[in-house]
């Protein structure tokens, strides 16, 4: 277990929790610099068989799926494509004419896009799975030297494994913050098109629309019945796997990718080059957010475009199982999110900033999340009768 200095006995006994072993370390670096998705097949739970109860069969799985689809996911999809749309047309604007107006144009778009992302990486299942979709769109840190190699090369083929990591948007973030000291020499380095950097900006920001297309055509054609009509409670079955990919989102994508591995819980370290828009410095704690924004609503079933409207989602689902308990589970995870958006709240704008000022506020956030991710993946799968379906050693 890693030490830290002046850890209090409540974060001692948070960081007692999620204790894990030299294993985890792994696995979460691996998370970070290599392509790597939850996998569909059974493992063992010995807290169930996934066999049916006459519950789970009662309630209205293909209702909560269609709401799933239509009400979030696809309208996710959806707006983050229009974002890319209008990236691609100030990126086209600030290649051809580079000055201050222009740039300031492609990166409020960029950020605007980014935070769209936000709502959609948690749905890694079909299309998005086969083709590492948010490997390719967010995966970070950058690698710096293969984008560099690229852009002088002028040989590369962002399909390629080797590219993932020198694309999407932390990739820009380095084409937009990292190139130079200051906005002008940036400018400059654009100015000159012998140097690429143009092309080298427009080709990944193509290619993110180009896999966003994909995996919407995917949906709206024969992937959105067969997702809707399965619904069975098996380790195979559509419920299953989401609540799965869910749940491994908020355990890797966004519990130890934006917070805990740049805080060096899974490290000897604090690793502050590791947070998410890393050369932007000041991004990084308003996409944490946006993504605790995108977590809630998922679980809480809100319709994406108009926060109003809820029908079935996990929550319900939950409390449907959960009919003769007075305390709910819902509710607990419902607070803790509130507690996670409050700690999230107190950071500094830049976690780098924060993680190298005062490290302890980044490892207490951490250890707020952990609690729900004990209340997700033991306690709330347990009462829906789902089996973990990705390996690690969290130890939860």
């Amino acid at each position: 277990m890693k030490k830290y200095s002046l850890i209090t006995p409540i974060l001692a006994i948070f960081l007692a929790i999620q204790c894990s072993s030299e294993m985890e370390e792994d696995i979460q670096q691996v998370d970070n610099t290599t392509p790597a998705t939850s996998t569909d097949s059974d493992t063992d739970n010995s807290s169930s068989d996934n066999s049916q109860t006459d519950d789970t069969v009662s309630y209205n799985h293909k209702n909560m799926l269609i709401n799933w689809v239509d009400n979030i996911i696809l309208p996710s999809l959806d707006n983050f494509n229009s974002s890319l749309t209008v990236l691609k047309e100030s990126t086209e604007t600030f290649v051809n004419a580079p000055t201050s107006e222009t740039f300031s144009k492609v990166k409020e778009d960029w950020l605007a896009s980014f935070l769209k992302w936000q709502y959609v990486e948690m749905f890694d299942i079909g299309l998005a799975e086969e083709i590492y979709y948010k490997n390719r769109v967010n995966l970070y840190p950058a690698n710096v030297n293969k984008i560099e190699s690229n852009i002088s090369d002028q040989n590369y083929d962002l399909d390629e494994s080797v590219n993932f990591s020198s694309q999407g948007f932390n990739s820009i973030d380095y084409l937009l913050f990292g190139i130079g000291e200051n906005e002008e020499e940036i400018i400059l380095k654009y100015s000159n098109e012998n140097l690429n950097y143009g092309k080298y900006l427009t080709d990944v920001v193509e290619k993110m629309i180009s896999l966003t297309s994909d995996v919407r055509s995917s949906w709206n054609t024969e992937f959105r019945e067969s997702f809707i009509n399965s619904t069975d409670n098996t380790a195979t079955s559509s419920i299953n796997k989401l609540v799965n990919d869910f749940i491994f989102y908020f355990e890797k994508g966004y519990r130890a990718n934006k917070i805990g591995i740049p805080a060096g819980v899974f490290s000897d370290n604090p690793l502050p080059d590791r947070v998410e828009a890393y050369y932007g410095k000041n991004y990084s704690k308003i996409l944490a957010l946006e993504a605790t924004e995108a977590i809630d609503n998922f679980f809480n079933g809100r319709s994406i475009n108009n926060l109003e409207n809820t029908d079935l989602s996990i929550r319900d689902y939950l409390d449907y199982m959960e009919a003769e308990k007075e305390e709910k589970l819902s509710e607990k995870i419902n607070n803790q999110l509130i507690k996670i958006k409050d700690k999230l709240s107190e950071l500094n704008t830049n976690f780098s900033q924060q993680i190298t000022d005062e490290n302890l506020q980044m490892l207490i956030t951490y250890d707020v999340i952990q609690a729900n991710v004990v209340f997700l993946k033991v306690d709330m799968l347990q009462s829906l009768n789902i089996s973990v379906d990705y390996a690690d050693a969290d130890g939860d």
